[in-house]
């Protein structure tokens, strides 16, 4: 965590101190222990941020931070006399601004190599795995949980330690100019672009107004840092061939990828087998993760290695101790004889798509049961994405498709339509964990999927509670494909 003093965040963001009736025990050079933005989890001698944002205004809350102990607030309205109780303010103009300043200046306080991640699906994977690669050689900080917009990247940052020499961040986004403004923040040293895929199009509209804004990493990037591209994606090509300084790109077809996979088995839920090749040389991996899509992932990481310099070894080392982050691929295996593929945490059409692949290769003892959530925020192509869900799941071999929520009405009936495949439809994620947990037999195969506002892991909670497993990481958790 970046200890700071109470003047020292004050000049970063241009504010003021303003020390209370009852100030900290050093006043303005009072070093602060943590940063929040919310007064639930703010924890005593942190620093509070009052957050103005779409729904909340934290100013409404610095009343209970610093009852929790906090020991001064960032605000942008009122002063002592507003919050009389406070140890100390800093006043700026605007808060939100004030946290991501603090976070750009703890990034550029000292020599540290950043890595910024971005794509339309697996930001979180592809993190880890380059995290992993990294940590062979430096001490990494990594985006945790779903700290990847203007919020949360700050926050991160403000978690760098003396100890950390690199720094792998996501960078998520939700509309035009977000990822500009995460660049600005976090200045990378190397930014990779995944995929441009149709998710966010209620937002954008079209997959190129989404390449657009995935873009601006490399367009705000400065010209010396180093550009990560996926040459098989021809959108993310284009957004790559672009960009005026040092780059490289991988892939499995594209010829003109300096990064490559040959030789790809796929082994089912076990995971894959690739021979990854660069420069002239080769290394064998096997990852743990199942599904092509998680070898692309690997090449990003791999690609990240090289631009820092580690050897083949070392990234092969990286990406074979990766497995499944929570509820994005994980296989719990419990001991009714249920195997449960969770992988709720969210979902896109080209996402699902895989997932049903991965369900198509396995060989379960019993029944392929997909249990699928609403895909959100796709817009005018969210009644054809569902419908062609439900053709895929019919002809794949599903024997138990079970659709949830009111898109998927529409995936249920082409399903239905398509034939070879005993269809259900829940209304939500609760009624269709009852049906689920009811209905499983020793030997099934069970993946669950749905966009993150669809709450499918109360599928998952439901089978691993009936199984006597009191939450994901318990008695019947595999920690992954094995």
């Amino acid at each position: 965590m970046a200890r700071l003093s109470l003047a020292a965040i004050a000049r970063a963001v241009r504010g003021e101190v303003i020390l209370g009736s009852r100030p900290p025990e050093r006043g303005a050079e009072h070093e602060v222990d943590g940063y929040s933005i919310d007064s639930r989890t703010a924890k005593p001698g942190e620093l509070f941020f009052a957050i103005v944002g779409p729904r909340l205004d934290g100013h409404e809350f610095v009343k209970a931070a610093v009852a929790g102990g906090v020991v001064a607030a960032v605000v942008a309205k009122g002063g002592a006399a507003k919050y009389p109780d406070s140890p100390a303010l800093i006043r700026v103009k605007d808060t939100t601004r004030a946290l991501q300043d603090l976070g750009a200046h703890v990034r550029r306080a000292r020599p540290l190599r950043v890595v910024g991640i971005t794509g339309s699906a697996g930001k979180t994977t592809a993190k880890e795995m380059t995290a992993a690669v990294l940590g062979q050689r430096f001490p990494v900080l990594k985006s945790e949980g779903n700290l990847n917009n203007t919020y949360g990247l700050p926050l991160m940052l403000l978690r760098l330690e003396e100890i950390h020499e690199a720094a792998v961040l996501e960078m998520g986004m939700s509309s035009r100019g977000e990822i500009t403004r995460l660049v600005e923040i976090a200045d990378p040293d190397i930014g990779a672009i995944l995929n441009v895929l149709r998710v966010h199009l209620e937002h954008f509209g079209t997959v190129q107004k989404i390449a657009e804004a995935k873009g601006e990493l490399f367009q705000r990037m400065r010209k010396d840092a180093v550009a990560v591209f996926n040459a098989d994606d021809r959108l993310v090509a284009r957004l790559g061939r672009a960009f005026p300084g040092p780059k490289i790109s991988y892939g499995v077809t594209a010829k003109t990828a300096r990064v490559r996979a040959e030789a790809i088995e796929l082994e089912g839920l076990r995971g894959s087998r690739f021979i990854l090749r660069s420069d002239g040389g080769s290394v064998p991996v096997s990852l743990a993760l199942p599904g092509r899509h998680n070898v692309f992932n690997a090449l990003a990481a791999a690609s990240v290695g090289i631009v820092l310099g580690l050897q083949g070894e070392e990234i092969r080392r990286g990406l074979e101790a990766v497995r499944p982050a929570s509820m994005r691929g994980v296989l719990h295996r419990l001991p009714s004889g249920v195997e449960v593929l969770d992988d709720s945490y969210n979902s896109n059409p080209a996402a699902m798509e895989r997932a049903i692949e991965s369900l198509r290769t396995a060989a379960p003892r019993g029944r392929r049961v997909l249990v699928s959530g609403d895909m959100l925020e796709l817009g005018p192509y969210e009644r054809k994405a569902h419908a062609r869900l439900g053709t895929q799941a019919a002809e794949a071999g599903i024997d138990l498709f079970i659709a949830v929520g009111p898109l998927s009405q529409r995936a249920a009936d082409a399903a239905r339509a398509a034939g070879g495949v005993d269809v259900r439809h829940f209304p939500d994620a609760e009624t269709a964990a009852a049906f689920v947990a009811s209905d499983v037999r020793p030997g099934d195969l069970v993946l669950v999927k749905g966009s993150r506002g669809m709450k499918m892991e109360r599928v998952v909670r439901a089978l691993l509670l009936q199984d006597g497993d009191d939450a994901p990481g318990g008695a019947g958790h595999a920690g992954g494909p094995a």
